[in-house]
């Protein structure tokens, strides 16, 4: 399980950033924090994720701008009782494949001290509403716990302030172990204006630790957000399935590739027409797998390698918090992350082979749309035990 407050998700990059992070941690249910869809663009914005046969539910008809998101793999996980309201969504969840049930909380707590109010009053009361079911609250509190939570702006403690840690005392929650960033949040200046927070928190019951005494909340390198991303996990991760092979347009031009198509046809291959395709085939595969992993990756490779460094230099900051010289670099890593996203992101817009639509504030879900629908209309079925593959192009995975 996942929330991210991700500040924003009708960008199309940012639609894919989520996609990619849910599959990349195995993901199968979803809160997504400060999403800022309208009500219109919700079914738009729902197809550009383009998680197939997911579903979703938001807070959407609530307020102008949906602030709450939750989608979840139906084959994984069963959905029920979603209570709805501005700063929370409540659901009970039910693993399919170990039959475990819990109830879960996604918060994303108003900014005003004031109107958090009515959110402290909810948690407060359900301990005794939920009764022997395990529970989880995770998400966005926009508060702090304790004054070392933060780092830079005002060191003051307002009274409102204990409204937080109060709540949690009093819904007898206990934070889940958690690992990675300390600091969730940044503000993301320079020098003396930089802020770092923890705002982003999960906490369970003692029926939930109780049952699942090994649940751990890792906080992650902040990506596409100001905020981290947080992965739950109850349990051991399921296994990962190996990524199809799709065929990428842009090989045709790397200077190894026809060297590749003529070791594959050049083969020497025994028994009928049929099986001496398909064994070129498979050859052919393998060359340019390895083609794709030594040099085509290209900006793709550069966005990994950017992201690494930025997340490395993230850490550093949050080991040390004070130092200038490591909050300029944290900077700079930024800014070179996110400048070849944007490089990345025109060769998407090339791969479509359509005109880059914008539709309101990035809400470009035409473009994947179109894109899935041309996977689907050249995608060739492989037998059991064969290989997938697509024509003209696809992203390679992996």
């Amino acid at each position: 399980m996942g929330t991210w407050n991700i500040r924003g998700l009708n960008n199309p990059r940012k639609q894919r950033s989520v996609q990619q992070w849910i599959n990349k941690n195995s993901i199968d249910l979803m809160g997504i924090l400060e999403p800022r869809i309208r009500p219109a663009n919700m079914e738009a914005v729902e197809s550009g994720l383009g998680l197939p046969n997911w579903r979703y539910s938001s807070n959407t008809l609530l307020q102008p701008l949906c602030r709450i998101m939750i989608c979840w793999n139906p084959q994984r996980v069963s959905i029920s009782n979603i209570i709805l309201d501005s700063q929370w969504i409540t659901c009970d969840v039910e693993s399919k494949q170990r039959s475990d049930y819990a109830r879960v909380t996604f918060v994303y707590g108003h900014n005003s001290p004031t109107e958090r109010i009515a959110l402290w009053s909810y948690l407060s009361h359900q301990q005794t509403v939920n009764g022997p079911c395990p529970w989880m609250v995770t998400g966005d509190f926009n508060a702090i716990m304790h004054p070392s939570d933060r780092n830079g702006g005002d060191n003051s403690w307002a009274n409102y302030m204990d409204d937080f840690p109060n709540c949690i005392a009093k819904a007898e929650l206990v934070q889940i172990k958690g690992s990675g960033m300390r600091f969730t949040w940044h503000n993301g200046r320079q020098g003396d204006a930089s802020i770092l927070k923890k705002l982003d928190w999960a906490f369970g019951n003692h029926h939930l630790l109780a049952k699942w005494p090994l649940v751990q909340a890792t906080f992650q390198a902040r990506v596409a957000s100001d905020h981290s991303p947080m992965v739950i996990n109850l349990g051991p991760r399921p296994p990962r399935q190996a990524a199809r092979f799709k065929f990428l347009n842009h090989w045709t031009k790397h200077e190894g590739f026809d060297r590749a198509v003529q070791l594959a046809w050049g083969a020497r291959v025994q028994g009928n027409p049929i099986n001496r395709l398909t064994a070129k085939l498979r050859l052919l595969k393998g060359y340019l797998s390895n083609l794709h992993k030594a040099h085509s990756s290209h900006i793709s490779s550069r966005v990994r390698r950017a992201e690494i460094a930025w997340k490395s230099a993230q850490q550093e900051l949050d080991h040390h918090p004070n130092d200038h010289s490591l909050r300029q670099i944290e900077r700079e890593a930024c800014c070179t992350y996110n400048t070849l996203r944007d490089s990345e992101e025109s060769y998407y817009k090339q791969r479509s082979r359509i005109q880059w639509l914008q539709l309101g504030d990035k809400n470009t879900s035409f473009f994947h749309r179109s894109l899935n629908h041309r996977r689907h209309r050249n995608g060739v079925p492989g037998h059991p035990g064969s290989f997938n593959w697509s024509l003209p192009e696809t992203h390679f995975g992996g």
